[in-house]
Parts: C-alpha cells; sequence; structure tokens
C-alpha cells in the first residue's frame, strides 16, 4: 500500500504541474477526479472529458492561488453516490448512474469505484475536444493509461457508445458484446463501454436499467 501511495502522488504532482502549464496557454479550468482514489477499485469508471466551461484563471483568482495543488484533483467522498459536504450540483448524475447501477450488486460496485477522464481539461462539450492541442490530449491519454496500472481496478469501464472515439483512446479487438455493451482491450487490459448516462438517444430510466442489465453479465 505503500508503494500505491508513492506513485499516486508522484502522479497527481505530475498532472498538476504539467496541466498547469497547458492551462495557462488555453485558460480552461481541469481536474482529474470525481471521487477519492482508491487501491484495486471495483470499478474504474473513465469518462471522455469534463463537461463545463469553466476558466482556469477564475479557478484561480477564486482561490487566491498560482496553480492548483495535487489534492485539488481529488474528492475526499465518491460524489458518484453521495452529495459532498459542501454541496454541488451533481444530484441528476447520482440519480442516472443509479439508474445504471440499479441493482444491490451493482451499486455495491459504484460505491467502490474510481472515475476518471481521459482528458482532463473541461470543454462545454466533448465535441470541442477537436480545439484542444494534440500535445495535451495524448499528455492526459498516457497518465490515464497510467492510472490504470497504479489503480489496478477490477473492472473498467468507459462512457461512450463511439467506436471511433475507443479506436482514437487506443482501444483494440473492439467487440459488441451486449444491446448497449462493448469490450475492447486497452493496453492490455480488459475494458468494457457504455453509452454515456445523458447522451442522445439513452437517455432515459429505461435504457439506463437495460444498460445496467448488460452490466451484471460482464462484471467481475
Amino acid at each position: 500500500m505503500k508503494d500505491f501511495e508513492l506513485k499516486k502522488e508522484k502522479w497527481l504532482k505530475e498532472v498538476a504541474e504539467q496541466c498547469h502549464e497547458f492551462a495557462l496557454k488555453t485558460d480552461l479550468d481541469f481536474y482529474c477526479f470525481q471521487t477519492s482514489i482508491s487501491f484495486n477499485p471495483d470499478i474504474l469508471l473513465i469518462g471522455i472529458n469534463p463537461g463545463n466551461n469553466g476558466k482556469y484563471s477564475d479557478y484561480l483568482k477564486n482561490n487566491k492561488i498560482e496553480k492548483r495543488k495535487p489534492e485539488s484533483l481529488y474528492y475526499s467522498q465518491n460524489l458518484l453516490i453521495e452529495e459532498a459536504n459542501w454541496g454541488d450540483s451533481l444530484s441528476q448524475v447520482r440519480r442516472k448512474l443509479k439508474e445504471i447501477f440499479f441493482t444491490e450488486q451493482l451499486f455495491c460496485k459504484l460505491t467502490n469505484s474510481v472515475m476518471t477522464n481521459t482528458t482532463f481539461f473541461n470543454t462545454i462539450s466533448s465535441q470541442n475536444l477537436k480545439d484542444l492541442d494534440h500535445e495535451i490530449k495524448n499528455f492526459c491519454l498516457q497518465k490515464t493509461i497510467e492510472l490504470i496500472d497504479i489503480l489496478n481496478p477490477k473492472n473498467i469501464i468507459i462512457f461512450t457508445s463511439d467506436t471511433s472515439v475507443l479506436r482514437k483512446i487506443g482501444v483494440k479487438n473492439i467487440q459488441k458484446i451486449g444491446k448497449y455493451t462493448k469490450s475492447g482491450i486497452l493496453n492490455n487490459k480488459l475494458v468494457h463501454s457504455i453509452p454515456h448516462f445523458s447522451a442522445r438517444g439513452y437517455n432515459s430510466t429505461e435504457i439506463r436499467n437495460l444498460i445496467g442489465n448488460d452490466l451484471i453479465d460482464v462484471l467481475r
């Protein structure tokens, strides 16, 4: 466990320092996790990027600091299942995730989960990622892959139904294994993909329950 803590702290420091340099150029804010960070979680959930339009300069000004600190990149709570102590705007996210992880068995896995993104910088939409420099996207993706090795999760779920996006991330041997789920290999690790819980065409309780049914069959 000491080895894990050392690797985690090194990873956070490297990300905070490099993303600070990127953010000074783009003025896009960044963060890495919607949860706390734990070793060998039941699930590592990976989104594409944070959906927001916050400016890095505003974050620094509001917090009266010169750069983001490593400890600001994650939370002490799992915001996917509980409201933050200071309040947050994630109630709809929690509701939709609970409709996917709707059985006791599934929700138990969500409780012991870590969530991150393949790109740490926020944009209004994932479509706006095309405007980010390749250097930024490549750095974030490589750190995400590195994170997988550090965390050693039991299961990995990527939030996208788009095969082309999975290929860009580096997922290989992509196969459809359920009505709403795909599987593939990322850096020699088995991953599963499901539609984002708010994606157009999938944004209903019924479909989220069906996605959950698919996951029952594949999660370890």
